[in-house]
């Protein structure tokens, strides 16, 4: 028994149909198999019966009984040839499978490409979403199925360098493309082909050979992936492209449109971005920085090896072998406890009246999900989002007597399929008695996101919630919108002062709380709506001073850890024990104010020093008072990186060394000067640890001798 493969030739090395061939069917060799080549000719449609019938004779000469031939269609003949082709290879006693590259997903040809792949004993095809359209278009039950996922880019070529972080993209797959017309982005576009028309701001490169092409790739920048009409992206569904596997190996991280075949795959492996529109996908590069860059550029790196040694082609045409001789192979096994999506449900769904006559909604869901639907009333969609981490969307263009409802989906071969609908949510004003706990918001120039900050404070579970928002001298809407806030909702205060800083705002905030505990939100941040619950009521339960949650970060890649602990959930730890594990050894997890509870009468006679880096000098310094803390191991605070603009990290770069030294030692002195004396240990302790770190960063003496000084004086 033998096993061949076929291959086209007769085109242009160019055309990527061809390419392709030669590619998979160079893999193929490597693992035994023969070659059975086949012309590409013009007029097979027309050629004579008995012409053809002694083509094929020609082609399959060398085919014995119980061969396996592995097709690769289409082969550039048509459908009349292809038919021809399987029908002689069985006459001979040869079992075929057919390696599908390109599948007419429109009727009849649809119809016709079933019929010729229903001869086949075993189909090589691009995803699950082609194999379920298959199967509903007539190709028979027991056909075996091969899973191809991602097509490969073979290459002998190394790079001596990594690709450089530029804002450009690059498009090799088509010439036009929709959204082209209207390229007006600061990011560069290269295409690699030469339309008809030519369109300003597009850089027209040229065909170039694979080689030259895939060494331009690799000089760095973005593979841009798209489609020329709905049609185009409709195919991109079905089929992996050849372009993407192009991108990859040559290292540089790729755009696609929403809903291709790869998508779960680019975004599980993190090689690049997931967008809806060319508008979304040049604000991606023109907001990228190199550091985020290259963060991708070594995901990309660690993908690419496979593609270029040709793994997920090696992977087929082995799979297909097994299909042959195991009656069950390929096929999905169902073993006793299939996977289980668990008990999913919404714990918590809210609606609340937004600024400006706008409707925020929020919820809280546990369980596994690939995305959100929110509906209106009549089952109208308002929104779909396959960030799963979301649970807060400002709904516009309806009244305030409209309801919604928010339902969690999985996506399944046959589509999406809702696993979990929250209950109705209509706008409302609970009212509030005696305050428990107190969220003080500072804000300066915060009218883009402060909004959103407070919608998400309002949507707590927790209704015994006092809502202090500062503004520190603002210069632009933010003092309007904390008022209309104010004037709205009872537990809402609004306070003003004159520029001073944000440790003065939250001292404005501390003096102002009513609560039992107190807790910060900056105002580009957000907080899951069931945070302030549990937290204050695991505080209440083991009697804690301080209670603390895991935090995430938002940036422009998607959600990252910030903080987590390795500690017990939800058992009261004795401060000397956290300061020391996580806060002397981690060296500064939990420097960050905002993602705690604090006993309310433990900062209201330590207010923040109204200094820069007042975080580094306050935080040290209230949890040396404090007895018990206590962690829940949940993401509850959305730190944001995305709206931050002249952030103090900013203005610190641009200071001199010696201002940097001059603002850090103020805010080391203040913890160690002001401390609890009975942890005046600990506290030295981190002192001397964090200007270590500093010592072996910063090439300045002045450290080395504040860390003398602080080894002698304290």
């Amino acid at each position: 028994m033998h096993i061949y493969i076929t291959r086209q030739n007769g085109k242009s090395f160019r055309n990527t149909s061809q390419y392709i061939q030669y590619m998979v069917a160079e893999i193929a060799h490597q693992l035994g198999y023969r070659e059975m080549g086949i012309f590409c000719y013009y007029g097979a449609d027309s050629e004579s019966t008995d012409s053809l019938n002694s083509r094929m004779d020609g082609i399959i000469a060398g085919i014995n009984k119980d061969d396996i031939i592995i097709c690769q269609f289409p082969t550039g003949n048509g459908l009349r040839f292809e038919h021809k082709l399987i029908s002689h290879l069985k006459a001979y006693g040869g079992r075929v499978a057919i390696f599908v590259h390109e599948l007419e997903i429109d009727q009849p040809m649809l119809q016709n490409m079933v019929n010729l792949y229903n001869q086949a004993e075993v189909l090589i095809v691009s995803s699950f979403s082609m194999q379920q359209l298959l199967l509903e278009n007539g190709i028979k039950k027991e056909m075996k199925f091969i899973i191809q996922e991602m097509w490969d880019y073979t290459t002998g070529m190394r790079f001596l360098n990594p690709p450089e972080f530029k804002k450009e993209m690059h498009a090799t797959e088509c010439g036009k493309f929709e959204g082209i017309d209207q390229w007006n982005y600061t990011v560069s576009l290269k295409v690699y082909s030469s339309p008809a028309d030519r369109i300003d701001n597009v850089d027209y490169v040229g065909e170039m050979e694979p080689d030259q092409l895939f060494l331009e790739l690799s000089k760095g920048g973005f593979g841009l992936l798209w489609y020329e009409n709905k049609d185009g992206l409709r195919n991109l569904e079905y089929h992996t492209s050849i372009s993407l596997a192009r991108y990859l190996a040559a290292g540089i991280p790729v755009i696609v449109p929403a809903g291709i075949a790869n998508q779960n795959l680019i975004k599980d492996n993190r090689l690049g971005f997931i967008v809806d529109s060319l508008d979304e996908a040049a604000g991606i590069v023109e907001a990228m920085n190199e550091y985020e860059y290259r963060e991708y550029v070594r995901n990309v790196e660690g993908f690419a090896p496979a593609l270029r040694r040709g793994c997920y082609t090696e992977h087929c045409l082995t799979a297909a072998i097994r299909a042959f001789y195991k009656k069950d192979a390929c096929r999905i096994s169902i073993p006793a406890k299939i996977y289980s999506l668990g008990n999913p449900v919404f714990q918590y769904a809210v609606l609340n009246i937004s600024y400006e006559d706008a409707l925020a909604i929020s919820w809280s869901f546990e369980g596994k999900a690939d995305g959100f639907l929110i509906c209106d009333t009549y089952g109208r969609l308002v929104y779909e989002t396959e960030n799963t981490h979301q649970h807060y969307f400002l709904i516009k263009g309806y009244n305030a007597k409209s309801s919604f409802v928010v339902k969690a989906f999985v996506y399944t071969l046959k589509g999406k399929l809702v696993i979990a609908e929250s209950a109705s949510v209509f706008a409302g004003e609970s009212s509030y008695i005696v305050p428990k706990v107190s969220l003080v918001i500072p804000a300066y120039n915060a009218q883009d996101s402060i909004i959103r900050s407070i919608d998400t404070a309002l949507a707590q579970s927790f209704f015994d919630l006092e809502i202090i928002a500062v503004d520190d001298g603002s210069q632009d809407f933010t003092p309007n919108i904390i008022d209309w806030y104010a004037q709205k909702y009872s537990n809402i205060i609004a306070l003003h002062q004159q520029n001073k800083g944000v440790a003065a705002a939250r001292n404005a905030g501390i003096a102002c709380a009513n609560g039992e505990y107190i807790g910060f939100l900056d105002s580009d941040d957000m907080i899951h709506p069931d945070m302030v619950k549990e937290l204050y009521c695991t505080a209440k339960e083991n009697e804690s001073d301080i209670v603390i949650s895991s935090a995430c970060q938002i940036s422009n890649k998607g959600y990252d850890v910030f903080v987590r602990y390795a500690l017990e959930e939800k058992k009261p730890v004795a401060m000397e024990t956290f300061f020391f594990m996580h806060y002397i050894r981690e060296c500064g997890y939990g420097v960050v104010v905002w993602n705690k509870l604090y006993r309310a009468s433990l900062v209201k006679s330590r207010l923040f020093p109204v200094i820069p880096l007042e975080d580094e000098a306050w935080t040290p310094y209230i949890l040396s008072y404090a007895d018990v803390i206590c962690y829940v191991a949940k993401d509850f605070y959305e730190y944001n990186r995305m709206t931050c603009e002249n952030s103090l990290a900013e203005q610190l770069d641009s200071c001199s060394m010696e201002e940097k030294f001059s603002l850090y030692k103020n805010a080391v002195m203040f913890y160690l000067e002001n401390g609890n004396p009975m942890r005046r240990k600990l506290l030295k302790e981190l002192a001397m640890q964090r200007l270590s770190e500093k010592i072996s960063v910063f090439a300045y003496g002045q450290y080395t001798e504040l860390l003398n000084h602080i080894k002698v004086e304290f």
